[in-house]
Formats: structure tokens, sequence, C-alpha cells
């Protein structure tokens, strides 16, 4: 799976992780679709009406998981990033 996040370099030492689009909203808009759906068989079965927020809530711990993942690989790469910068440091400090 690709994060949505973009790994920028920066000037110097920064480096910006930049968001494609607003991820909150389109996470909000679709956990409220999704409800919406999950919703109908409640009004045609007289099911509880607690179980369409429910099992929209398995959505969220999805959503939960991506971004969790997606900050695992973004910390990945500053370490990789780091680490080659450092390397040359380390072998002059030695020498």
């Amino acid at each position: 799976m690709k994060s949505r996040l973009q790994w920028s370099h920066g000037r110097g030492a920064q480096a910006v992780v930049a968001r494609r689009q607003a991820y909150a909203a389109e996470v909000l808009v679709k956990f409220l679709v999704l409800v919406g759906l999950l919703y109908m068989p409640v009004l045609l079965f007289h099911w509880g009406e607690w179980i369409p927020f429910a099992l929209a809530g398995g959505y969220l711990f999805w959503e939960l998981g991506r971004i969790n993942s997606a900050l695992g690989e973004l910390a990945d790469l500053w370490n990789e990033q780091r680490e080659q910068e450092q390397e040359p440091a380390r072998t002059a400090a030695l020498k």
C-alpha cells in the first residue's frame, strides 16, 4: 500500500512531509457514507441502531492502521537518510 504522505527534501537538514489532499475530511465523508449504507438494513429489518456505527468503526481502525504504517515508512526513510549523513562524520572522527 502506498502512503498518501510525500517526503520532500528541504534545504540543509530540513525535510518536509506534505499531504496530497485533505485526509481527515475524506475519512469523515467515507465514514458517514458507510454509516448511511449500513443503516439501510437497520431500517428494513429493525436491527439495533448501534450496529452501523460499530461496523463503520472498523473502518476507522483500518484507517488508523494505514496511518501507522505510513508514519513507520516515513520514520524508516528518515533514519536511512540520517544514517547516510552521519556515516562520513563517524569515519572522519575515527581517523
